[in-house]
C-alpha cells in the first residue's frame, strides 16, 4: 500500500475527531499523535517544501531511527535471544522514504538474556531507570527500562525496554501474555496482537491505523485465520472490531473481514466481565488491582485516591504481587548483588529485589519516602554484619 500525506491526515482526522482547515491546523493535530515524522516525510516525498524548523525536526527523527538501527544490530548480534516488538519491524513495512516515530526499542527475552542486555547497555553508558515486577504464569516476570541521555541537552533521552513477557494485560479482564505460540510469532501476527493489547492503555492513534494496514498486508497464506483465532483466544475482539471500523472510516481499508465478529465480540465481552468480577472474590486484592490500574492511567478520583491509600497500608508488596499487582523497583546505589536472577526479599514493611545489575526498593504505589531508602540501606548493612540473618525472608 502506498501512503500519501492525504491518507495520513485522513487517519489523523478520524482518530482525533477533528477536521483540519489548513496547514496550521494540521500541524496542531499532528502534535497530539506520534505521526509527525511520517507526515513530514510524506510531504517531502511529494515535493512540498518544509521550513527549516520542520526539516530539522524530521532530520532529528531520522537520526534517532538510525541510532536505534545500529543499537539493535549490536544488541541482537551479541544476544540472539532478544525478540524485537513493533518499532523497527513495522518501520520495515513503510513505503520507501517515509519514517516512523520511534520513542524507544522494545524487546521480549528470557530473564537471563534480559539482564545480559541490561549489563551490555550499562557498559555502554546507559543506566537502569526503573524495573517492574509482577507475578503470573507461575513465576516472577520482569520489565526493565533503560535510559541514555541525549547528546543534545534539549533532546529526548534514548530508551530500551526489555521484558520477560509480551503484555501484562490490564490487571483485570484482559489476561497477561507471557509467551506466544510459535505460530503467532511471525512479525505481522505478533505486532498486530501488540497493537491490540496497547488499546486499553490509550485510544488508537493515526499511526496505529497505518501500522495495522501494513501489517495485515504482510500476512502470508494462512496467517489471517491464525490471527483471528488468536484474537478470540486472547479476548481482544472488542479492540479488533474497533480497529477495523477506524481503518474503514479513514479510507485506508477495509481490513480483511473478521468472520462472525459480532458474535465473537459479544462472547468476549461476557468473558471479560466474568473474569474482571472474579478478581473481587478477594476484596482487598481486587480493589488493589483496580486502583493501581487507574493510578497508572491517571484516572484516580479523590475518593479512589483515599481508597488507594488504604489499600497500600493494608497490602504488603509480597501480598500485592501474589494478588496480581505490579511492584515498581527504584534502583539503589551500591555494589551489585551477587545473584544470577531476580530474588525478592522482605523485612517487616520493606521489600526489595536483588537483580544481577542492581538492588531495587519495591513499592506498589506512587509515593515512596526517603526514609524507606534509609531503612533498606540499614537493613542491608545489618544483614552484612550478621551474615544475612534469618529475619530477612525471601518474598
Amino acid at each position: 500500500m502506498g501512503l500519501t500525506s492525504d491518507d495520513l491526515v485522513a487517519a489523523l482526522t478520524v482518530c482525533l475527531g477533528e477536521e483540519s482547515t489548513g496547514l496550521a491546523d494540521t500541524l496542531d493535530m499532528m502534535r497530539r499523535d506520534p505521526v509527525t515524522p511520517t507526515i513530514l516525510s510524506a510531504w517531502l516525498q511529494e515535493g512540498r517544501e518544509l521550513n527549516p524548523a520542520l526539516r530539522f525536526e524530521l532530520d532529528t527523527e531520522v537520526a534517532r531511527i538510525e541510532y536505534y538501527r545500529r543499537l539493535d544490530a549490536r544488541l541482537t548480534s551479541k544476544i540472539p535471544g532478544l525478540s524485537s516488538v513493533k518499532g523497527l519491524e513495522i518501520l520495515e513495512l513503510y513505503p520507501a522514504g517515509l519514517t516512523r516515530h520511534q520513542n524507544d526499542l522494545d524487546y521480549v527475552a528470557s530473564e537471563a538474556d534480559l539482564w545480559q542486555a541490561c549489563d551490555q547497555l550499562i557498559s555502554d553508558g546507559w543506566e537502569l531507570d526503573t524495573a517492574t515486577f509482577l507475578y503470573f504464569d507461575d513465576s516472577i516476570q520482569v520489565m526493565a527500562s533503560m535510559r541514555l541521555e541525549n547528546d543534545d541537552p534539549y533532546g529526548i533521552p534514548y530508551g530500551v525496554e526489555l521484558s520477560t513477557f509480551y503484555s501484562m494485560g490490564n490487571y483485570g479482564a484482559i489476561r497477561p501474555l507471557a509467551r506466544m505460540p510459535e505460530k503467532w510469532r511471525s512479525p505481522a501476527i505478533k505486532n498486530i496482537i501488540m497493537l491490540l493489547y496497547e488499546r486499553y492503555e490509550q485510544p488508537f492513534r493515526a499511526r496505529d491505523l497505518y501500522d495495522a494496514v501494513l501489517l495485515h498486508e504482510a500476512l502470508t497464506d494462512g496467517e489471517l485465520s491464525i490471527l483471528h483465532r488468536a484474537v478470540v483466544k486472547l479476548s481482544l475482539g472488542v479492540e479488533y472490531s474497533e480497529l477495523h471500523q477506524l481503518v474503514a472510516e479513514a479510507g485506508l481499508g477495509p481490513l480483511p473481514a473478521w468472520p462472525a465478529r459480532r458474535l465473537a465480540a459479544s462472547v468476549i465481552r461476557a468473558r471479560r466481565l466474568a473474569l474482571g468480577a472474579s478478581h473481587f472474590l478477594r476484596p482487598v486484592a481486587g480493589t488493589g488491582r483496580q486502583m493501581q490500574r487507574r493510578m497508572i492511567t491517571g484516572e484516580l478520583g479523590k475518593r479512589e485516591a483515599r481508597a488507594w491509600e488504604l489499600v497500600q497500608r493494608h497490602l504488603s508488596v509480597p501480598q500485592g504481587l501474589s494478588a496480581g499487582l505490579l511492584a515498581f523497583g527504584l534502583p539503589m546505589e551500591g555494589p551489585r548483588p551477587k545473584v544470577t536472577s531476580t530474588v525478592l526479599y522482605r523485612h517487616k514493611d520493606l521489600a526489595w529485589a536483588d537483580t544481577p545489575v542492581a538492588r531495587l526498593l519495591l513499592t506498589i504505589g506512587d509515593y515512596v519516602t526517603e526514609d524507606k531508602f534509609d531503612q533498606l540501606t540499614e537493613r542491608i548493612a545489618a544483614r552484612a554484619d550478621d551474615g544475612a540473618a534469618s529475619a530477612t525472608e525471601p518474598a
